[in-house]
């Protein structure tokens, strides 16, 4: 599977950067930042919501829009169920990328073979979760706070595994994710916002579909 169709299939040290913050907050450092956007995210073992994507592919005038549902269960993965226009359903773990389509046909690649599909893999499960710690392992970071719950993270790879698939993302939220903009190296681009979100336990089929 080729880096780019791994992000368009529906889908820690700190690091330098510019701290952004409204008014008296101007003076604080990018790591007091993240501390208070840290502070501000929620982390329950599992999360479950909405999605709605739109990928703006180059060469293709109009955007593709898919929607469906979503969940991500801290230490395990993401699971990415597409709804329409076409179900389909991504599991991504730190160790696989498994894709089940229609009539049961499934696909799964070992990310231990992968080295830079491992890291596109704890990018996305990251991303979804908010794991502040572990973006910034991998991005340089530029950090706003808005009003008294909302924060937003402008982030470029330094990764250069990642630097050679994604060129920034930017992302936003309150107490969980609520949109990210992915701005891919070859100038695809995708629009994601999710919301509905709730806590609770993993399913038995969504369970078995993270695997041992």
């Amino acid at each position: 599977m080729k880096r780019r169709s791994v992000l368009g299939i529906s889908l820690a040290a700190l690091p330098t950067g510019r701290a952004i913050a409204d008014g008296p907050a101007l003076a604080r450092t990018t790591a007091d930042l993240l501390v208070e956007i840290d502070r501000r995210l929620e982390n329950p073992a599992v999360l479950r919501g909405e999605f709605e994507q739109t990928k703006s592919i180059k060469g293709f005038k109009r955007p593709l829009v898919s929607r469906g549902t979503y969940v991500v269960a801290r230490d395990r993965g993401v699971q990415w169920l597409t709804v329409q226009p076409f179900a389909s359903t991504v599991v991504v773990t730190r160790e696989r990328l498994l894709t089940l389509g229609q009539a049961g046909a499934s696909r799964q690649i070992d990310t231990r073979q992968e080295p830079g599909l491992r890291a596109i893999n704890e990018m996305l499960m990251a991303l979804l979760a908010g794991d502040v710690t572990a973006l910034t392992a991998r991005f340089d970071v530029q950090a706003t706070l808005q009003g008294a719950h909302g924060w937003r993270l402008a982030l470029t790879p330094r990764d250069a595994a990642l630097a050679g698939v994604m060129a920034r993302i930017e992302l936003e939220g309150d107490r969980h994710v609520s949109a990210l903009s992915l701005h891919e190296a070859s100038g695809d681009a995708s629009s994601i916002r999710l919301f509905n979100p709730a806590s609770s336990g993993l399913s038995a089929t969504e369970a078995e579909r993270f695997g041992p």
